[in-house]
This record gives C-alpha cells, structure tokens and sequence, in this order.
C-alpha cells in the first residue's frame, strides 16, 4: 500500500479513474447524479458536496442530508476510494449508515486500504467536534468487521436491517 495516500475532496482531476472504477464495480452513492463511462462527471462531483438536499431512502422516505463530507483517497492521480462523514445522525443513520461509512474499489480491496482510510476518518470527525462515531455494516461482512474493530470499533449492538428483511446489522462505536 502506497504511503503517499491522501484524503482529498472529490475532484475532477481523478474524473478518469473514478470513472475506471465505477466500470470495475464500485458503487458511487447511489442518491448522486448516475457517473456516465465517458466525459464530464462535474454535475455528480457537485452533488457530492451538496448539504441539506434531500435524498429518497431505500423504504421510500425523504430525507434532508445532514452536515457531512466526502473525501476521496487517492494516491498519484488514481481514485482508490471514498469516505463519508456525517456529522449529525438521523434516524436513518441510527440504524444504518452511521458517522462514517466507506467503500474502497474492487481492484483495490483486501491491501489495506479500508482500514487505512478509516484510520484517516476518525481524526477528520474528532477535528469537527465528535466525540465518538457510529458505524453499522452487515454481520455477514466479515472485512468490514475487522476494520472498524482494528480501528477500536466497540460492538453496541446487532439487529435486523431496517430495510432488507433476513439481513442482519452490527453496529459500532469509536471513541474519537
């Protein structure tokens, strides 16, 4: 893994390999502007950094989308993959989503990086005032799970996922 990684706002000067990515099967925010193969990504980009929009959750609801960033962790001009952190937990969050969720690209999984862009969360929320952060993945993925528990992630809970029936959510906290 790359030392020279950084977490960076998403940017039209990784457009190409973010678009590369998407083709391998990394799913962007699924709320965002769909990410065209080919040409400009600007107005998904834009979205990216959008507040107080209002997103349709899987169950139908509306939601407004709180105070919160994306930031992309790159190394050289290649997107490797992104982190969002949510600086006030709604309902939704509360039982899925949490603080802090990330997704690293297919090509790039299971070298680290998850943990690694993790590790470089934690402070970016403690910096915005944080006391602790949520964090929720399914009980079945068993990377995530060694993630967030590698990176002092308590276990506070485990549930059913409030919107896929016979899935099941565990749900974490991080003191920051």
């Amino acid at each position: 893994m790359p030392h020279d990684t950084l977490l960076v706002m998403p940017s039209a000067i990784y457009a190409r390999s973010y678009q590369t990515a998407v083709g391998e099967g990394y799913e962007p925010d699924g709320a965002a502007p769909p990410v065209p193969p080919t040409g400009s990504i600007d107005g998904h980009i834009a979205w990216l950094s959008t507040q107080g929009d209002e997103i349709v959750l899987p169950d139908g609801r509306a939601e407004v989308r709180g105070p919160h960033v994306q930031l992309w962790l790159v190394h050289a001009y290649t997107f490797i993959g992104r982190v969002n952190i949510r600086f006030r937990l709604t309902e939704h969050l509360q039982n899925w989503g949490g603080n802090i969720g990330y997704a690293i690209r297919p090509s790039f999984r299971r070298r680290g990086f998850g943990n690694h862009i993790l590790a470089q969360a934690i402070p970016v929320a403690r910096e915005a005032g944080l006391a602790g952060v949520l964090l929720t993945c399914l009980d079945t993925n068993i990377g995530s799970i060694r993630i967030i528990e590698a990176n002092g992630g308590q276990l506070a809970g485990v549930g059913p996922h409030p919107y896929h029936p016979g899935q099941t959510v565990r749900r974490y906290w991080i003191e920051t």
